[in-house]
This record gives structure tokens, C-alpha cells and sequence, in this order.
């Protein structure tokens, strides 16, 4: 049901199904960055599934800056609200000022988590005039989804005079998972408080909470953060939650996860049963949460492995991470990064 319009589609389906199945050891860098460059551009325009094209949103940001430009522009003319939230992120965590005709519309987006992704853009690009109608959102929207969406924003904006209206929502909503993303901005933000809630989730926590509150903490560069993330790799009862924590560690330069990442991009061994979480999408996201794992953690080693990965067509999302996993090893590591939430594992929020 998710289509998109664009004329080269069924090309695009073709690059991502090529060549599976390859052994050999890693081609020279020049031909890696080359091929996962076609993934994640092909990826970006893949027909039949929208989470995909959201997914290369995320990567086209994360990998391919030079490029990012035109390709998240077209992203914010897809006809999926995800895509367009993606790729309106993206764009405000670039400040791409030049983008700023085409975001404008958006505002008037009839999503509501779409508008509220053109207010956040805006606003990095020094357009404040949407404060209150972000606010507004936050606080007042009848739909959960853009509740989630407009504190996720928020705590990217870098500013912290946003913190008291974040607590205010972590504490009030009545939805959980408004609470929750309010309270990984706030922790994002710097806030003490918020990190230790997503330390006592870290050992505690249920469900996804675990690996949502792991990769929040990657972004914590402290002792306390690096103690808890390794004893959560070692000790943690769920596959997800200690790939989350060998990817936090590798956020913060710390490679102790990487037998764990490497052996699970492979990885097989999916729980029977379980209603709203069938087999193939366990396997999908444990694999793909390890290739992100091994892209942060940057050991060339690695290179090889995701290669035969990217190259095997079984699901497109993660040939998608495999792909970006390789150009983050591939692609210098930035001095400094802005606050980002986890795009694999729990990925943002959006419609």
C-alpha cells in the first residue's frame, strides 16, 4: 500500500536485489563506498515500502552529507507521512538553509507530525515564528503520534530552555509513550535527571524500554553511562538490549560490543509465537541493530562482513543498515555530533 511516485522505481527494487550471496573478502574502499552509496540512494526511493525510504532518510543524513540536499528534498515530497518526517529531520539536523522554500509548505502539512517536523526545521534554520504552534502540539494535540514526534524534535533543537516544558510532559501526558520521548529529549539535553531514569530503565525496564534507554545513554559521554552500558552488554537478557549497549559504547569510542555485533548480523534464532512480533521482523531488527552497532564501533574488520550483508536481498532494511554501516567505518568519524536519536533499534518516532 506504500507506493511511491517515482519513474525509476522498479531500478531502484533492482539495485537493492543485486548480487547476492557474495563470499569473497571486501572489495578496495573506493568500490564499497561506491556500492553502498547506490543502496542508500536506491533505498531512498524504494517502491514498495515507505519504512525503507524513511530509513535511507535517516542514513542519507547520517552518511551521505554531500548528496543530502537533493536527495531529503525529494523525501519531503513523498506521498508517506513518515518519509516526509524523516527527511524533515534530517534536514533540520543539517540547517540546510537552502532548503528552507521547500520546507516552508509543510507547515501547513495535513499531518500533524509533518508540521511539526517543518516547525523543528524551521526553527534550526532561525525561523522562530512557529514556537507556539509547536508548543501547541506538544501539549494539546488529540493524537499521541504527534505528541511523541513534536518532544522528539524538541530535544534536537539543542536548546535548553525547552527543558521545563519537556518535564512538565514526561510528568503529565497521559500517554507512555509521550512521557518516555519527552523524557529522552530531556536527557539529550543534559538533563540528570532524565539519564538516570533511562539508567534505572536500563536494568529495569520492559519490552523495548531497555534498548531505548541504552542508546539514549550512548549519548551521555560519562563514566556512569560507560559503567552501565558495559555491564548491560555482558549481563542483559535480550539480544536487542545488548546490541543497544555494544552500539552506545561504539557511539562513545569504545569497542567492546564488536564480537557480540558481528556475530549477530547473522543472527537466527527469533522467539516462536509472539503475536505482534512475527519471526522475520525479530530477525530484521537484531540484524540490522547489529550492523549499526558495528558501524559506530568504526573497525575496518568489519568491512567484509557487511559487505556479504548489504549484498543479500532477504529484507532491504537491513542491506539499508548494512549499507550505512559500512560508509559510518568508510567516512571520516565528525569531531562532534549534535544530539540524535537511535535510528535503528527503536527508530524515531513518526506517523
Amino acid at each position: 500500500m506504500w507506493r511511491r511516485r517515482w519513474r525509476r522505481a522498479g531500478a531502484a527494487a533492482l539495485v537493492l536485489a543485486t548480487a547476492a550471496g557474495c563470499a569473497a573478502p571486501a572489495p578496495p574502499d573506493s568500490q564499497l563506498r561506491e556500492r553502498a552509496t547506490q543502496f542508500i540512494r536506491a533505498a531512498a526511493r524504494f517502491p514498495d515500502n515507505p519504512a525503507v525510504r524513511a530509513q535511507a532518510m535517516e542514513a542519507i543524513e547520517e552518511v551521505l552529507p554531500d548528496q543530502a540536499p537533493l536527495l531529503l528534498r525529494e523525501g519531503l515530497k513523498d506521498e508517506h507521512a513518515g518519509v516526509r518526517f524523516a527527511a524533515g529531520m534530517a534536514i533540520g539536523e543539517l540547517a540546510d538553509r537552502d532548503a528552507r522554500p521547500v520546507v516552508q509548505p509543510l507547515a501547513n502539512d495535513p499531518d500533524g507530525s509533518v508540521r511539526v517536523v517543518a516547525y523543528f526545521a524551521l526553527e534550526k534554520m532561525g525561523d522562530l515564528s512557529h514556537r507556539r504552534a509547536w508548543r501547541d502540539a506538544l501539549l494539546t494535540d488529540p493524537n499521541a503520534t504527534v505528541r511523541r514526534n513534536a518532544a522528539l524534535a524538541m530535544g534536537r533543537l539543542g536548546n535548553k530552555n525547552v527543558l521545563p516544558l519537556l518535564a512538565r510532559v514526561s510528568s503529565a501526558d497521559d500517554d507512555e509513550g509521550v512521557r518516555l520521548q519527552a523524557l529522552e529529549a530531556m536527557a539529550l539535553l543534559g538533563d540528570s535527571y532524565a539519564t538516570s531514569r533511562f539508567i534505572h530503565d536500563a536494568y529495569g525496564g520492559l519490552g523495548f524500554k531497555q534498548p531505548f534507554a541504552l542508546l539514549t545513554l550512548g549519548h551521555a559521554n560519562t563514566d556512569e553511562a560507560r559503567s552501565v552500558l558495559r555491564a548491560r552488554l555482558a549481563y542483559a537478557p535480550y539480544i536487542e538490549a545488548r546490541l543497544a549497549a555494544a552500539r552506545g559504547l561504539g557511539m562513545q569510542g569504545v569497542a567492546d560490543g564488536y564480537d557480540l555485533a558481528l556475530q549477530s548480523l547473522n543472527w537466527n534464532q527469533p522467539q516462536r509465537g509472539l503475536p505482534d512480533d512475527p519471526p522475520a521482523l525479530q530477525i530484521m531488527r537484531v540484524r540490522s541493530m547489529a550492523a549499526m552497532a558495528l558501524g559506530d564501533i568504526r573497525r575496518r574488520e568489519a568491512l567484509g562482513p557487511l559487505n556479504q550483508v548489504m549484498e543479500n536481498p532477504d529484507d532491504p532494511r537491513v542491506q539499508l543498515a548494512a549499507a550505512t554501516g559500512m560508509l559510518m567505518i568508510l567516512n571520516p568519524k565528525p569531531t562532534a555530533t549534535s544530539p540524535a536519536g537511535p535510528p535503528a533499534g527503536p527508530s524515531r518516532s513518526r506517523s
